[in-house]
């Protein structure tokens, strides 16, 4: 994970946030309201379907062969994840929150600022981790994401940057070369997506369906550009090898193909309810990583939930490199953009 702290120290400082096809009871399930909660306007490119038949990039092949060569795919729970914290605003505790970097924050974050955490909130923070976490208000349709968070002995919160998002909105910000300061296309990830954008939720996973697209990370990524839905990258110059801007850029969709036997693999209860989702709905390439990785919630309540249910290597002996890359495509892409530039 060294190549993903690096970018995320230097983010902080730059960046400123079953079968076959489905059948048609299946197809008419697509279009019924989620079970479970659902962040983001029905429209939003996180809650959209993939067409029937897309259209596939030109570079698929190539990009989804070095995409399995970042190896099996794993879940990041406990490490490298993000807790969620779902309050009344109302009920919680406000912290003012300081900067771990003076000025770098996204929007909703100006000072003065009174961020609701809950007593005893943790951020996933392993040792040099990333700090993430998200406090969400359901009834209010409000999070608050934050990047390197942590609280220190004295009681009060820092964080290396962070965002409001309105999740009665898209879940999409504006690209950072068309808002009035980069950070307020930015988030507490590199592509600027908000934090429980494509989590895979415990609530999803006990409904017997997760509603919308997810969000991976690989070695490979290509940092330094990015394609809507996500707002902004890491510059060029400052986002690892070089052989990693010849990957996917931030924002790129992934789907695993409809035509892929998932009844019929050796994926468990919860590993196949996560395949219908990479066929229904794909993933978004959201950061870089040491490895092939999604993503879900981890905040204590969440760990304990997922005990015994959902396990990091839940995907691992099916979603081979192999199995990968034979069974993956890339969605055609639009505009692939640069990051801004170092300051």
């Amino acid at each position: 994970m060294s190549f993903l702290i690096r970018n995320i120290a230097f983010c902080g400082a730059l960046l400123v946030l079953a079968a076959c096809s489905p059948s048609p009871s299946e197809q008419a399930n697509e279009d019924a309201p989620p079970k479970a909660w659902r962040p983001f306007a029905a429209d939003s490119p996180w809650n959209t379907p993939i067409p029937e038949s897309p259209e596939i990039d030109a570079q698929s092949k190539a990009l989804i062969s070095d995409f399995a060569g970042g190896g099996s795919l794993y879940i990041n729970i406990a490490e490298w994840s993000v807790p969620v914290y779902y309050i009344d605003m109302d009920e919680t505790p406000k912290h003012e929150v300081f900067d771990l970097y003076p000025g770098q924050y996204g929007r909703g974050f100006e000072l003065p600022r009174e961020i609701p955490i809950p007593d005893g909130a943790q951020s996933a923070r392993p040792e040099g981790g990333l700090g993430y976490i998200a406090i969400v208000d359901k009834a209010r349709n409000l999070e608050w994401d934050m990047r390197q968070a942590h609280q220190r002995d004295d009681g009060r919160w820092f964080t290396g940057f962070g965002a409001i998002t309105n999740l009665r909105g898209m879940g999409v910000s504006p690209p950072w070369n068309e808002v009035e300061q980069p950070n307020l296309a930015a988030s507490a990830l590199a592509s600027g997506f908000p934090l429980t954008a494509g989590l895979i939720r415990v609530e999803e996973i006990n409904s017997g369906r997760i509603p919308h697209a997810l969000m991976f990370a690989y070695p490979g990524a290509a940092t330094g550009g990015f394609t809507s839905p996500a707002s902004t990258a890491l510059p060029v110059a400052e986002s690892g090898d070089v052989a990693a801007q010849t990957g996917m850029p931030l924002g790129a969709r992934i789907q695993l193909d409809p035509a892929f036997d998932v009844e019929g693999s050796a994926l468990s209860r919860e590993g196949k309810i996560i395949a219908r989702a990479l066929q229904d709905y794909g993933a978004y390439l959201g950061e870089s990583a040491g490895g092939n990785v999604l993503f879900a919630e981890s905040a204590p309540t969440q760990l304990k939930a997922w005990d015994g249910t959902l396990a990091s290597g839940e995907l691992q002996a099916v979603f081979t490199p192999e199995m990968m890359a034979k069974h993956f495509r890339l969605i055609a892409m639009g505009d692939v953009l640069p990051g801004p530039p170092p300051d």
